[in-house]
Formats: C-alpha cells, structure tokens, sequence
C-alpha cells in the first residue's frame, strides 16, 4: 500500500470515529431524557400523521407477503431499529472495506485471500452488528410485553375501549414497545383493523411470541369471550416463557463460549504467527495448496459452529 493511501484512511477512520463518538454521546443523552421516541417527537407539537409517517420512513419499514431478499433485508434493519441514513450507511460500510483491505495486505501473502476477506469482512461485520442490535431489541421487547399486557388488562378492566388501552401503552412504556404500540395505535386511528395492525407490529418487532398477542386478539374478536381473562392467562404465559429462556440461557452459557473461543482462536494463532514470523506460511503459498486448505479449514470450522450452535440453542 503506497503511503499517502495509507494517511488517507487513517484520516477518514479519524473523521468516522469522531463522528461516531459525538453521535453516540448525543443519542445516550437524548435516550435520557426521553425514553420513548414517539412521545418525544409528539411534544414538539408536530402533526400526528407526519410523525406516523416519519417513523416508518426512518426505519424503512415495508409491509406485504414478499419475501424477496431486499424486502427481507428492509425488515430485518426495521426489527433492529437502524435509523442510519443510507449516506452515512455506505460511508460505515466503505471504511470497513478498506480497514479490512489494509489487513489482509498485511497480514495475507495471496491477492485471492486479500480480496476475499475484504469482501466478506465488511459484510460479516455489519451483518452481526445488525444482528446483535435486532437480538437485544427483541429481548428488551419480550421482557416487556407482559406488563404492556397488564396496562391493558387495567384500561380494559376500567371500562376503556382496546383502541384506548393500546394509546395508554404507548403513552406509559418507555422504547422499544412504547413507540411500537404507538404506531399500532395510529394506524389504528387512520383505518386499519385491528388484526391488520397486530399482524404490522408482528413485521415491524420480529418476535415470534408476539403472535400470540395476535392471534389471541384475532380469536376473540372473531368468536368473543373475556377479552380482559384471554390477556392476563396471556400475560402470565409469556412471563414463564421469559423465565424459562433465562434459565436455559444460563445453563447453556459455557457451551457458547466454548463455541466463541474455537472460532475465534484460530484466526488469533494465524495473527500471532505471521507478526512473530512473517515467512512461517510461505510454504504452504508456494506451494499452491494454500487456498485449498484455508477453504477446507473454514469449511470446517463452519460446520462445526453450527452443530456447537444446535446444541446450546434451545426453540420451544
């Protein structure tokens, strides 16, 4: 790499990490003082529509039975709650690939595997980023639920209608289910049938218990009975469910981590080696099996991830 190009990217990672750190400290501040977003946006008096509309908008949320890949991408950064520009998105993704092509130059001798982790670095990293961020939104909504449940099971109880109950939930509960109830709220207000406006927060959130909100509406919409009994046997369902993932989180802990360091410490050995002796691999490079047995290692190394993961991971 010629060295002007090399102070160029240290400039523009310089640039990024600034603005990264200034961002996350303005949104750590603006989640402090207010912890749910749509609330927020409605005290600046704004139109109830537009902000709707913005909501979606920002989180390029689409609804429909396709299930081509870019309308499953766009649904999988709205479950995560990325509301990344697309500018700055490409920007991120940019400087990945070339903070990746920088070390695979220096730490690979063959132009083939340079050019393959740059391309697969950049898009493991944001896909475990998005990931990760999608997870934890859907735990933190899950935890959630079952007292969103209980703030309308009282508003029922009270007399208030379910469109009612559902405005208090997103007035009460603070992010991510306050502003989710929110926009099942106003879609609510502007037409949309109830089923419809479960079966959109089900897209939007991505959790699978959260059909059984759903469907339990839908039931008893449809064939009646005691909206505010269906809700609290509801309610006290999704909470053993919690409890039970918690627990077999905990048991199945050493198994995932086991599981992180075997993949890991292959690539850290590799690192290591070829810092310490820069020449140990030229061998295998010359003599033209290189890539092969990188291929085949990687190959196995993924298909043992995946029976590690089988075994630690538990669906009921």
């Amino acid at each position: 790499m010629s060295l002007p190009f090399i102070y160029f990217t240290v400039f523009l990672f310089t640039i990024i990490f600034l603005d990264t750190v200034i961002r996350l400290a303005a949104t750590g501040i603006a989640r402090r003082r207010y912890i749910n977003y749509r609330v927020k946006l409605l005290e600046g008096n704004a139109d109830r529509k537009q902000i709707y509309e913005r909501m979606l908008k920002e989180r390029s949320v689409r609804y429909g039975e396709d299930d081509s890949l870019s309308m499953t991408l766009a649904r999988y950064f709205a479950q995560a709650n990325i509301r990344t520009g697309k500018t700055r998105l490409v920007l991120y993704v940019v400087s990945i690939f070339v903070l990746f092509l920088l070390a695979a130059d220096y730490l690979l001798a063959n132009p083939a595997l340079v050019l393959v982790a740059a391309l697969v670095g950049p898009a493991g990293v944001v896909t475990i980023y998005v990931s990760v961020r999608r997870s934890r939104r859907i735990k933190h909504f899950l935890v959630q639920l079952p007292d969103a449940i209980d703030v309308m099971i009282r508003s029922l109880a009270a007399g208030h209608p379910l469109p009612s109950s559902v405005s208090l939930v997103a007035r009460e509960m603070p992010d991510p289910i306050g502003s989710e109830f929110g926009i099942m709220a106003d879609e609510m207000t502007y037409g949309t049938d109830i089923d419809a406006a479960t079966r959109n927060m089900v897209v939007r959130v991505g959790a699978e218990d959260l059909n059984f909100l759903a469907i339990s509406l839908s039931v008893q919409r449809g064939s009646g009975g005691n909206l505010t009994e269906i809700l609290k046997n509801l309610s006290d369902m999704l909470r053993k469910r919690t409890m039970m993932k918690a627990k077999i989180r905990a048991i199945s802990a050493e198994g995932r981590w086991t599981a992180w360091f075997m993949l890991g410490f292959p690539f850290y050995l590799y690192g290591i080696i070829n810092f310490l002796a820069p020449t140990y691999f030229d061998p295998i490079w010359e003599s033209g099996y290189g890539t092969l047995v990188v291929t085949a290692g990687l190959g196995i190394m993924t298909v043992g991830m995946l029976v590690v993961r089988k075994l630690v991971n538990f669906d009921f």
